[in-house]
């Protein structure tokens, strides 16, 4: 490893980058943390059927490589790439291996081609994490800048990747069921309000759209940006649709929706 810390500053590490699972900042630290360790210039997580055939997903990416490369190399690779990755039949042949590491001449050329020199990338390991019938790849890379990775780097990921794994797979759950939970209130709001109920069938149709904003937690100017309407509009239909309501604040709207929705 690149330096010795004592347990209670990596202990608070790790606390750190727990508490940081779901948030925007959460793949940065889990970047420069991992650096700490061992030098690593991109890491990539898909999520893979262990069929292959029912494809692959794109967790998320993070690292040195610049944004748009980045996404572009990891969606050919969930599209098909990863059906043509030596590392993923490796791990479907062996529950056992955990960490895996194999030479360049087992890539095939147009593999190499494609997720190695396109990107100045030289080394890759893996960390494989199984449940079920899925597979979850970590690829760790090293970029040409600092060399292939050594036994001793081999060694120290060993060690850290199952930890940095769970980490970011947590992350990416988290993240998700935020997005979908997202999407289901939203699905829920636009039903309530579209639907011709007795409390909303007496807005307009602005002002269901204007009282749906707001139902979804946007604040005037968001309302203004979505709908292309003036501030003042957006100002004067929340004011129609309180009247009607015969309400005077937000909190009064979410409590009619809870007995609309009731």
């Amino acid at each position: 490893m690149k330096e010795k810390l004592d347990w209670r500053a990596f202990a608070n590490r790790l606390t750190d980058l727990a508490k940081a699972e779901g948030t925007n900042r959460f793949l940065n630290q889990a970047f420069l943390f991992l650096n700490d360790f061992v030098t690593v210039d991109s890491c990539a997580v898909f999520k893979v059927a262990a069929d292959k055939v029912s494809g692959a997903e794109h967790l998320c990416t993070f690292g040195t490589l610049k944004p748009d490369l980045a996404e572009l190399l990891a969606e050919d690779y969930a599209a098909k790439g990863f059906k043509n990755d030596p590392m993923v039949q490796t791990a479907l042949l062996s529950s056992s291996i955990r960490v895996r590491r194999l030479p360049r001449s087992q890539y095939s050329r147009s593999y190499q081609s494609q997720y190695f020199k396109k990107a100045n990338l030289i080394d890759k390991i893996t960390s494989i994490h199984s449940s079920k019938n899925v597979l979850f790849l970590v690829h760790f890379y090293r970029a040409e800048g600092h060399g292939k990775f050594t036994d001793g780097d081999f060694r120290d990921l060993e060690r850290l990747a199952p930890i940095i794994g769970r980490f970011v797979l947590r992350h990416a759950r988290l993240t998700q069921s935020k997005e979908n939970l997202g999407d289901v209130y939203e699905q829920k709001v636009t039903q309530l309000v579209e639907d011709n109920t007795q409390i909303f069938s007496q807005l307009t149709e602005r002002e269901r759209q204007v009282c749906k904003e707001i139902l979804l937690g946007k604040e005037e100017k968001g309302i203004a940006n979505t709908l292309g309407i003036a501030l003042n509009t957006v100002i004067t239909h929340r004011r129609r649709l309180y009247r009607k309501f015969e309400i005077g604040s937000k909190a009064e709207l979410f409590q009619l929706a809870l007995i609309a929705q009731s």
